[in-house]
């Protein structure tokens, strides 16, 4: 049935989303898609590890074949790979390895790697997690970019619930707080009773949870990695409000420091 068909990937989604060996079966009306991603010519946004910042990346304009058997898709047995340059300077390169073989098509290899783009991307958040946090952030995005999809949420679920673990700390200082009610809840209401110390996004979407707990008990590794982009982004989505905060806490001490010195100044002038 044509519905029991995955989707086939974009050329972007391809590239920088889908995990190496991650086989995508299609049928013979989904030939065009795959002749698109054979001779694809376009470009897409990526991270660049040598600009050290995001860039667009374009075609080389030639497919590279190891090996290319004529005939219809269904026959095919084709090795090949697109290099993509950096329009910034195009002596920084990106290269896909493809192949197609019995109507299946899959990313064989890439470089950089994966978890290579997403560990820079992920530094910024070094300033709002744990060094154990951070360690884990990364053993997360590098399981699933190695296609372990499960042991990716192992990692997620622990930093959420450092997260909260770190919002009860400073919860318990407050005068009002009911530590005993706290350590007999479950994680929902838990993130309730600390809604005041968590970022609102956590707070509005604590279903997260419950996503990444069901992912570990239930779903298998291919669920748990078509899943990985929504939770991480999840997670980034916490770690920005968290950043965001600090920023502003920052600006304000920068704020009354400046409005104090100004003040002395005006001061000693009069």
């Amino acid at each position: 049935m044509e519905e029991n068909i995955p989707k086939i990937p974009t050329m972007s989604d391809f590239c920088i989303q889908v995990p190496l060996y991650q086989v995508f079966p299609f049928i013979d009306s989904q030939a065009k898609e795959i002749g698109e991603i054979e001779t694809f010519r376009g470009h897409f946004d990526c991270y660049c590890l040598e600009c050290k910042q995001d860039s667009v990346f374009h075609s080389g304009g030639t497919t590279f074949y190891v090996n290319r058997r004529s005939g219809y898709y269904r026959d095919k047995d084709i090795d090949f790979d697109h290099t993509f340059y950096c329009t910034r300077d195009d002596s920084h390169i990106m290269i896909f390895y493809f192949r197609i073989y019995k109507n299946t098509i899959t990313k064989t290899g890439q470089r950089p790697s994966m978890a290579d783009i997403f560990t820079v991307e992920t530094q910024k958040y070094r300033k709002v997690l744990s060094q154990q946090s951070y360690s884990e952030f990364n053993r997360a995005v590098g399981l699933s970019a190695h296609g372990i999809g499960i042991g990716s949420f192992v990692y997620l679920r622990r930093i959420f619930e450092n997260l909260i673990e770190d919002a009860h700390k400073i919860a318990q200082n407050s005068d009002d707080w009911l530590e005993e009610q706290y350590q007999k809840s479950r994680m929902d209401n838990k993130i309730a009773l600390l809604k005041g110390f968590l970022p609102p996004f956590l707070v509005d979407n604590k279903s997260l949870y419950s996503i990444l707990s069901k992912g570990i008990h239930q779903l298998n590794e291919q669920d748990c990695l078509d899943a990985f982009p929504v939770v991480k982004l999840g997670i980034e989505l916490i770690l920005d409000e968290k950043i965001a905060e600090l920023e502003r806490i920052q600006k304000l001490k920068d704020s009354s420091s400046d409005i104090n010195k100004l003040t002395k100044i005006l001061k000693s002038n009069n």
